[in-house]
């Protein structure tokens, strides 16, 4: 008798956790129906369990704790303010918003790789170093059959300044451009040059924001696009020395960042809880816009004024949509075979 008690205690224990992770009872018994024996659960059904557990809620329980994610998801993300979603996931914990949302709430260990510009997330992703990508989408129709796009996050204007007053896309007509190795912005200014009917002289590469700066300051480009803070940090540099003209925002176009994953190394549950908290960040950041301590939060991690953060978060809009049904299929069907194999081995 002692035994089976322990062991509902244990099984009410590990049932109320599971509980904690959904939104509600009917989200938490439609997980449980797409396995074989659970076909007719209702919500009705997990409120009796949660007060008396039967036998069949232990199996339940098996099925639950084969969905959870692994202790460690591996991201790789741009240096940009257009991935602030992302990025807040894995700040240090904070009550009473999405910081730390993965470690906190789903006690998964983020592992950051940082990269300068899209490239560097793209190859991480394609060679299994990163489970998760941010990527500009450019980069998108590249992508290999084992990694596949999950969803749109961000929309920002292409940020550029200029050593003469720029009003609209004639002003650019014979400027020379510099854009950062490695960034899909020497490919995009090409194709928006064509649309506004002349094409603009190759873009110069640059090695690094340094050479940027410099590139600047001795005339051998006359304009810089690229995404934020990292235009902006040049723009800080340059005019120590020299003044420069803000490009208009809309000029030079927009550029999207959306969510992609490895099929072979992402875990479905770890891009579950991913995506769970990206929508928690992205709401709380709409809704926090206007808020000065929010500003001066972020300026203090991307070294920034806060009026400079204000100015550039006008121009993004963050939204977690157009979900890819069919790389959410490929990786449920994959945990779906997971959870069977071991519920075959529990009953066994």
């Amino acid at each position: 008798m002692r035994r089976a008690s322990n062991s509902n205690e244990a099984t009410l224990k590990d049932l109320r956790a599971a509980r904690a992770r959904f939104t509600s009872l009917e989200a938490m018994a439609e997980t449980l129906r797409s396995h074989p024996g659970f076909q007719d659960l209702n919500r009705g059904t997990l409120s009796r369990w949660l007060s008396k557990p039967s036998p069949r809620a232990r199996v339940a329980v098996q099925i639950l704790k084969s969905r959870q994610p692994p202790a460690v998801l591996r991201i790789g993300e741009n240096k940009t303010l257009s991935v602030i979603p992302s990025s807040m996931l894995q700040w240090p914990v904070k009550k009473g918003t999405p910081h730390g949302l993965l470690s906190g709430l789903y006690k998964m260990k983020p592992e950051v790789h940082a990269t300068p510009h899209g490239n560097g997330s793209f190859d991480l992703l394609v060679k299994g170093e990163t489970d998760v990508a941010l990527l500009p989408g450019d980069l998108l129709s590249q992508l290999p059959s084992f990694c596949a796009r999950v969803c749109l996050l961000s929309k920002v204007y292409i940020a550029g300044i200029a050593v003469k007053p720029v009003t609209s896309v004639f002003d650019l007509k014979g400027r020379c451009f510099g854009v950062l190795a490695g960034s899909s912005f020497m490919t995009r200014l090409k194709f928006e040059s064509r649309n506004w009917g002349f094409e603009l002289p190759p873009a110069m590469v640059l090695p690094s924001a340094q050479d940027c700066v410099q590139a600047l300051l001795d005339g051998k480009i006359d304009c810089l696009a690229g995404w934020e803070p990292f235009v902006s940090h040049a723009q800080r540099d340059v005019e120590r020395r020299r003044f420069l003209h803000v490009i208009p925002h809309g000029v030079l176009g927009w550029f999207e960042m959306h969510v992609a994953v490895n099929l072979k190394t992402a875990h479905p549950g770890a891009v579950r809880a991913y995506l769970s908290g990206l929508q928690e960040s992205v709401r709380y950041i709409n809704g926090r816009k206007s808020v000065a301590s929010f500003h001066g939060e972020i300026g203090a991690r991307y070294s920034m004024a806060p009026a400079e953060v204000r100015h550039i978060l006008a121009n993004i809009t963050y939204e977690m949509r157009d979900l890819d049904p069919v790389t959410l299929l490929k990786l449920w069907e994959r945990e779906a075979t997971l959870a069977s194999s071991q519920l075959a081995a529990y009953s066994s």
